[in-house]
């Protein structure tokens, strides 16, 4: 992933130009200085923007994924039943948004799944008329649709996430992320998409009124 990073840092800085030799050596310092946890969080961005990508128009109602729960009666397990709600694209792409840490589509599924599960233990046991209790398992089920088995590898393996992934990540950001140490390369991406909280000039798709701010100071928050 640090070569795919230092690919990403060198189109961007150079766009089609050739660098000097000297332009060279302190891109590769400020590459060889980069922290592992810098890599990471990249990656993950990259990752979270090909999901959202993945997910763009498909409707938002469809079934991702469901919950289902069995209990144990009589020394017997009864079958697996399947429990609502079920998982939908409408909530993992709200995660793969909205969560500051740029989730990827498997650590979604995770998040639903943890809240979900306990959840529905709860009411199982608050409705099975069994004395002291009972036994209850639950398990999740990937719609084969949505199934990471058979989506594009770039969401859920690290190493296949490519150069247009982070790139479609960054853009998609609202604002430098935190500890974002390239400033020189917002002017390169104001042309890509890059929003006026990068300090870019408002796009014409962006709502009349709106200003350029100093990206400095700019603040991540939820993307739209």
């Amino acid at each position: 992933m640090r070569s795919r990073l230092g690919t990403l840092l060198v189109v961007l800085t150079c766009g089609c130009s050739i660098v000097d030799p000297g332009d060279r050596d302190e891109l590769r310092d400020r590459i060889a200085a980069m922290p592992p946890e810098m890599s990471e969080y990249y990656t993950r961005l990259g990752m979270n923007a090909a999901a959202v990508k993945w997910l763009d128009g498909r409707p938002r109602e469809d079934q991702v994924g469901k919950l289902q729960c069995r209990y144990q009666a009589g020394g017997q397990w009864t079958n697996w039943a399947d429990q609502e709600p079920r998982l939908t694209v409408e909530y993992m792409r709200d995660c793969l948004l909205q969560t500051p840490l740029h989730v990827t589509y498997v650590m979604c599924k995770d998040q639903w799944y943890h809240l979900e599960l306990q959840a529905r233990k709860t009411d199982l046991q608050n409705t099975l008329p069994v004395p002291g209790g009972t036994n209850i398992e639950c398990r999740f089920m990937w719609d084969f649709r949505y199934d990471p088995e058979t989506a594009p590898a770039e969401l859920t393996d690290p190493d296949a996430v490519e150069f247009d992934d982070i790139m479609q990540g960054l853009i998609a950001l609202p604002a430098p992320p935190p500890g974002f140490a390239f400033p020189e390369l917002v002017p390169l991406l104001c042309p890509l998409g890059a929003g006026p909280g990068w300090g870019c000039p408002p796009r014409p798709t962006d709502p009349p009124g709106g200003e350029p701010v100093d990206p400095s100071d700019g603040q991540p928050g939820d993307r739209p």
